[in-house]
């Protein structure tokens, strides 16, 4: 084995290792946990804290200073809670999908099942997005995309947490995409896509994010125009006491031919969802790396 193997062993030894010990603690003190680190983190300067509020003084320039450093004090609270969080979510799956408290706007969606619809669920980086595919999994079934780490170890926990109910996870290639779409094309079946990541070189086209070019991955409308699935945006916000699953229609120009249009409409949908609780999104991922004629990586 080479040493750079040992250093990658490691490294997934201590991540899993980590998240191990975060999933010892009652789900609870859990919170707590992540709470005080939250508050220790939006009171000292770092990289979280600077791409927070870069993201937070793009996106929301009409917000006055004050509400702008609250929000990046309220965002990086709950990022810290996530990054707790996560290791209990991932290690006991059952427990958690008992604190989902509500589930909104799932009529629509039994309905596009029961008459044979295929669907794409639209996740962004807002609330807990693992509980929505625990929930998603125990009541139907879903087939996802899972793009591997550089640490197996960390991936097969993943693995086992997201295929603990019954979703199954295809590899991201161009053979698990196609493996994908014939899947949706048979009907009654449902994928869930993270849409706001930055896309891969090639992979996307700048559209605006609220206000801001930001590089969007086509993957998810050339899903959807493939297959003409039924889709929902969908998340799962915490609450004191769980989760709150909410599901709405996207943008309806997200089924529009043109590209653009497509993509424009799909971040609208995304805006809407995160408008729900602006906080609990992921402001500190830097979502306008990419840059473009007239906008410079602002991080």
């Amino acid at each position: 084995m080479s040493d750079a193997d040992r250093i990658q062993r490691l490294k997934g030894a201590l991540a899993t290792g980590g998240l191990r010990l975060a999933s010892l603690l009652p789900w609870r003190l859990n919170r707590l946990l992540g709470g005080l680190l939250g508050h220790l983190a939006a009171s000292l300067p770092g990289r979280h804290r600077h791409i927070t509020k870069t993201n937070i003084r793009l996106c929301f320039p009409t917000l006055p200073a004050s509400a702008q450093r609250r929000l990046v004090r309220q965002s990086l609270v709950e990022d810290a809670r996530a990054a707790v969080e996560i290791g209990y979510v991932w290690h006991h799956p059952d427990a958690i999908l008992a604190r989902v408290q509500s589930v909104e706007g799932d009529g629509p969606l039994r309905e596009a099942l029961a008459s044979g619809q295929p669907l794409v669920l639209l996740v962004p980086h807002l609330g807990c997005w693992e509980v929505v595919n625990y929930w998603i999994g125990n009541h139907f079934s879903v087939h996802a995309m899972f793009a591997p780490s550089e640490l197996p170890q960390l991936d097969d926990l993943v693995l086992r947490s997201r295929e603990h109910f019954n979703s199954t996870m295809y590899p991201a290639t161009a053979r698990g995409v196609a493996r994908l779409v014939r899947t949706l094309r048979q009907g009654s079946a449902m994928t869930g896509i993270l849409p706001d990541q930055v896309a891969d070189e090639g992979s996307g086209r700048f559209v605006p994010f609220f206000g801001v070019p930001a590089y969007t991955g086509t993957l998810s409308v050339k899903l959807i125009a493939q297959t003409g699935a039924r889709v929902f945006v969908c998340t799962a916000l915490r609450q004191p006491h769980g989760y709150r699953l909410i599901f709405r229609d996207p943008d309806p120009a997200i089924h529009d031919p043109d590209l653009d249009t497509a993509l424009t409409a799909l971040n609208r949908s995304v805006e809407d969802m995160v408008r729900e609780a602006p906080a609990q999104y992921l402001w500190s991922y830097k979502r306008f790396r990419r840059a473009t004629t007239g906008h410079k990586n602002p991080y």
